[in-house]
């Protein structure tokens, strides 16, 4: 009993490894060159964790006055071998204007975007469908929030994975995530959701 106790601590522990930001910051370099840290959000952490078995740094800002995984946030996660973006989101309030944009509207974007980010991977890519996605923040004396944005959501045959934009009322990308592992029997997503907070917590 105490055995298994003890392997459950040590692989929650490999799970996310709290590491320097000095170490980290050359993968911060790579992001940056595609991607624009949002204003108003400071750095409040960096970890070394696991995503598909792939070794990767996950960066955590947030804006002044947020306490623990509550609160705005802007959270990446970049690959340490190749030093590719596997995904990024924005939960800021500003979401919260539910005006949503057309799906050819979100189309336009969102191919934009996937071409920008790796050509590659937008080329081997197939649209599915374009839908709203709302998330939910909880934010210091307030109800919660809910963020939303229409999601174009992608699959890749040659990888038999996901990936998905989705787009704000404004244009801006609220969420890109890539790489993703999904079991269809079960209906469950296998990869796993660094950048999400609910996920996190648990």
């Amino acid at each position: 009993m105490i055995l298994t106790a003890l392997i459950f601590i040590m692989g929650t522990k490999m799970m996310a490894q709290q590491v320097t930001f000095n170490e980290a910051e050359p993968f911060l370099k790579v992001f940056q060159e595609k991607i624009e840290i949002p204003d108003g959000y400071h750095f409040s952490s960096v970890k070394k964790v696991m995503a598909n078995d792939v070794s990767s740094y996950l960066f955590r800002y947030q804006k002044d006055g947020n306490k623990g995984k509550k609160g705005e946030y802007f959270s990446f996660i970049i690959s340490e071998k190749e030093k590719r973006i596997l995904g990024f989101t924005n939960m800021d309030r500003k979401y919260a204007n539910l005006q949503m944009l057309s799906k050819e509207q979100t189309a336009a974007i969102a191919k934009d975007f996937l071409v920008e980010i790796d050509s590659e991977l937008a080329a081997e890519l197939k649209n599915l469908w374009i839908e709203r996605h709302d998330e939910h923040i909880l934010v210091t004396g307030e109800k919660g929030i809910t963020v939303a944005g229409m999601k174009y959501k992608c699959y890749r045959l040659i990888k038999d994975d996901y990936a998905w934009v989705i787009v704000g009322f404004d244009g801006s990308i609220i969420t890109f995530e890539r790489n993703i592992k999904w079991n269809n029997d079960a209906q469950k997503r296998i990869t796993e959701k660094w950048l999400h907070d609910s996920w996190v917590s648990e």
